[in-house]
């Protein structure tokens, strides 16, 4: 079986490369720009199809579970893990299918509220992954033998998610979703208009590009520079604003590099490396395991697409596999809090290695 060493070339700065990089920062710009032209920015069925089921905001949230099962280091870091990985998730997914399930069956007019409940973990965790890979441009870095992130970057970094939680949800729960419009993107009380009026979406805006911009001068200040780091925070900037004053769309092009940036992060994590003391699959068939594993969720993509023959799927099987996929993930949102504990000694080492950072 062919491994991996314990860490790999750090290029110029790059996680996987220019090129790849590049791709999975700038790509779902492009795509979506594309589907927006093409229909006018009036329908965004196709765009949210493929960020949800090709470029990954959904059907990754598989991979987590194909990790723990591949790679029993990641799953037993800890003594502890294992346990409260494995019954977590569990508790987590049956939970949340009675609360998915149970809305839509008793009090439909609050299927809303319970969506509203997932974003919040979903925003959470997109920022989350964003500033986790931020942190890896700062090992890249290292490997580089280039300065440490200043005091200023590390207190901003900080922030980053509580900033973010905070603009992202405030947008989505209490402003209108579009110029004109009554409602917000997620209605969490049914029939309520939102409470705020649109333009505070440009405040919100305003408020997030002030903390970017504060970011990305800091970062202009390192020497040398770290052009992929930079290239890293604005485009989660950029796709964060977007979700501000665009809601939809920009929850499109985010959840389109957040999917992007975990199939090949697991993808990395699966890799044999020197000293693994468990077996699991050789580098060959990392990809293959994680479409196959992902083939039951490009199922119910397939049933949702806008292309595909209706009367081949009934409504009532694509209903019920919703609630399904939805308690899925937020069964992963749990599992993927241990896994990245990084502040657990025993939890870093292991993540680290696996991802090539040892």
């Amino acid at each position: 079986m062919t491994t991996l060493p314990h860490t790999i070339s750090a290029g110029r700065g790059w996680i996987h490369g220019a090129a790849l990089d590049l791709g999975i920062l700038l790509g779902p710009w492009l795509l979506v720009a594309a589907l927006w032209a093409a229909r006018g920015g009036d329908d965004a069925s196709t765009a949210l199809w493929w960020s949800q089921f090709v470029l990954g905001n959904t059907t990754h949230v598989v991979l987590t579970f194909l990790l723990l099962a591949a790679r029993a280091d990641v799953l037993r870091a800890t003594p502890s893990q294992a346990r409260i990985v494995v019954a977590g998730s569990l508790l987590t997914f049956a939970l949340s299918w009675a609360l998915f399930r149970g809305v839509k069956a008793a009090i439909p007019d609050w299927s809303d509220f319970a969506l509203a409940v997932a974003a919040i973990f979903g925003t959470h965790h997109r920022l989350s992954q964003a500033k986790g890979i931020w942190s890896l441009y700062n090992l890249r870095g290292a490997q580089l033998s280039r300065p440490a992130p200043s005091g200023r970057e590390r207190a901003l970094q900080q922030h980053w998610v509580s900033v973010g939680l905070v603009v992202v949800m405030v947008a989505w729960l209490f402003v209108p979703s579009g110029p004109g419009r009554m409602f917000p993107l997620l209605q969490a009380i049914p029939r309520e208009p939102a409470m705020l009026p649109h333009a505070a979406a440009y405040l919100l805006a305003a408020a997030w590009l002030a903390f970017v911009a504060a970011l990305l001068v800091e970062l202009g200040r390192a020497s040398p520079r770290s052009a992929p780091k930079m290239l890293h925070v604005g485009a989660h900037g950029a796709a964060v604003t977007l979700a501000v004053v665009a809601p939809l769309w920009g929850s499109i092009v985010w959840g389109a590099i957040h999917g992007l940036e975990y199939y090949f992060l697991c993808a990395r994590m699966m890799r044999p490396r020197e000293g693994d003391a468990a077996p699991g699959p050789s580098a060959r068939w990392v990809w293959p395991l994680m479409l196959l594993s992902m083939t039951p969720l490009f199922l119910v993509g397939l049933a949702l697409s806008p292309f595909a023959a209706r009367s081949l799927f009934p409504s009532r099987w694509t209903e019920e596999a919703l609630i399904v996929v939805n308690a899925l993930v937020m069964a992963h949102y749990f599992a993927d809090a241990f896994i990245y504990r990084f502040r657990i000694p025993e939890v870093r080492r292991v993540a680290l290695r696996r991802l090539g950072f040892a």
